[in-house]
């Protein structure tokens, strides 16, 4: 068969199917359901067949268009880039809460018994002039009701006679600024280190330190001064 007569027959073949295609969209309803993808196959590839057949009479190349398969969810959409995920609201930290400012380290506050005694026995380190400044008394009236001079030379043990005149001493009673902190050394002891501060009963250190009898202290220890 010659090429013409080849052409002539797909001709007359084409013509024959789109005239039986009108006949049944006309007369025809359309079926209730959709071609099935076996059905789809199978006239791709007829249509394949003869076009093969065709390009081969004729000596040309058959370039068969692939139909396209539907984008899935999630795809590139028509006209624009990759459809970019939503991305979550970044949450702030919370911050740490501001410490407040310290507080300076107070030193307990400490009431001697009002009044004062009639006697006092002097402990050891202690001297005349340390009862004058830890009660406010006159220095020079408590030499003098208990007989003693700037130079006398008194014992531990020693009852002194304390005045009620209500006289003060006569001078600065705080030998060193409180309140502080004082370090013990070898040797200290409370009677001592009351001395050291004038002003200070050495009950005060006992009770602001919560001291126990005997009341040893150990070089280093930190003592708070009332």
């Amino acid at each position: 068969m010659s090429v013409k007569h080849l052409l002539a027959a797909l001709a007359i073949f084409v013509f024959i199917l789109t005239l039986t295609a009108c006949t049944l969209s006309a007369s025809t309803p359309p079926p209730s359901t959709p071609t099935t993808d076996s059905q789809m196959g199978t006239l791709e590839a007829e249509l394949g067949n003869i076009a093969t057949q065709t390009a081969a009479a004729g000596g040309g190349s058959v370039v068969v268009a692939t139909p396209s398969e539907p984008s899935s969810p999630g795809g590139t959409p028509e006209g624009g880039g990759p459809t970019q995920a939503p991305q979550p609201e970044a949450t702030q930290a919370p911050q740490p809460e501001q410490p407040g400012q310290t507080k300076p380290n107070k030193v307990p506050e400490w009431k001697p018994t009002p009044g004062l005694p009639q006697t006092y026995s002097l402990q050891k380190f202690e001297f005349p002039f340390c009862i004058a400044r830890r009660f406010n008394l006159n220095q020079n009236e408590l030499l003098s009701l208990n007989g003693l001079g700037l130079n006398s030379v008194v014992p531990v043990g020693f009852t002194l006679k304390i005045p009620q005149t209500g006289n003060h001493f006569a001078g600065t009673r705080a030998l060193q600024k409180h309140p502080t902190t004082y370090t013990v050394v070898a040797g200290d002891t409370i009677y001592k280190i009351a001395c050291q501060f004038g002003s200070v009963d050495p009950n005060g250190i006992i009770a602001v330190n919560k001291l126990k009898s005997p009341y040893t202290l150990d070089p280093g220890q930190k003592l708070a001064i009332p």
